[in-house]
């Protein structure tokens, strides 16, 4: 997993980025840090982070606003506010924005790990539920791969949003769903092509309407 820390102190940065390398070696393979939310902002489009630990003040932009950003154009990305602040205004405010949980300052080592294991065994529940529907995509693909299939039909039949598992598919596979289906069906058809049939068959028989379509694409 990514990890990156935004914070404006120096120590406090340095000191977490030892915390994860002392608490969690083989967890992270990644903790980044920057010293203000604009640079923060910034890293995050520049590379894929699974948890960020966000200071609530900070000198440049007020966390809870940078906390609204990463969960509008980042939303599988984990959010816990570090905070000085213990008023319950500030802890609501975080909250309600949909952050993953909070830290107190100072934090002892000991809520630290808490509040890491927490996140991290959040994750290796969703990466099972996530094997579990890109096996199931994969699994009505390969058994309606030679009908007329689309994205709708396959969200339909995972009981998921298609907008969800297009993403999903293509962050942990690297390729489009609707990709998938036409690699499926290319070596389908080569298997087939190979045992004698025709083009205009194999075409039909591995879910193109147009062989014309089915050779340029083959």
């Amino acid at each position: 997993m990514r990890c990156l820390i935004i914070e404006d102190e120096l120590l406090e940065r340095r000191a977490l980025e030892k915390l994860f390398k002392m608490c969690f070696p083989s967890k992270f393979e990644y903790v980044a840090s920057a010293m203000n939310g604009n640079t923060g902002l910034k890293m995050l489009e520049n590379s894929d982070f699974d948890l960020v630990i966000l200071d609530i003040n900070l000198p440049d932009l007020e966390g809870t606003e940078i906390l609204s950003l990463i969960n509008k154009n980042y939303p599988e990305t984990k959010v816990i506010m570090a905070t000085a602040y213990s008023d319950y205004e500030h802890i609501r405010k975080s909250m309600r924005n949909n952050a993953f949980d909070y830290l107190l300052k100072p934090y002892s080592i000991d809520t630290f790990k808490e509040a890491i294991n927490v996140f991290i065994s959040s994750v290796e529940e969703e990466s099972f539920g996530t094997a579990n529907t890109i096996g199931k995509i994969k699994k009505y693909i390969e058994e309606n791969y030679m009908k007329d299939i689309g994205l709708e039909d396959i969200a339909s039949a995972v009981g998921f949003d298609k907008s969800y598992i297009g993403r999903v598919f293509k962050k942990n596979e690297g390729k489009t769903i609707m990709n998938y289906v036409l690699e499926y069906r290319i070596e389908k058809a080569n298997s087939l092509i190979k045992k004698g049939m025709s083009v205009s068959e194999v075409s039909y028989a591995v879910g193109f309407n147009d062989p014309a379509y089915f050779s340029k694409c083959f």
